[in-house]
């Protein structure tokens, strides 16, 4: 009997540790998709200003 709860005990573990790495893996990409998206909505920021200053301007840049 002592044997099956080892073996129960350790399959519990190794669900744990997977989760773990799951939710790393998670927050990491969730992290990065958080940081490129800033990095779009400031390049779209920067274009639209961009063109408008060239609109009002008479596109003479």
């Amino acid at each position: 009997m002592k044997r099956k709860a080892q073996g129960a005990i350790e399959y519990l573990f190794m669900i744990a540790a997977a989760l773990v790495i799951v939710l790393i893996v998670w927050r990491q990409i969730s992290g990065r998709g958080k940081t490129a998206s800033n990095i779009a909505k400031s390049a779209e920021g920067n274009i639209s200003n961009s063109l408008e200053s060239n609109i009002t301007s008479g596109g003479s840049s």
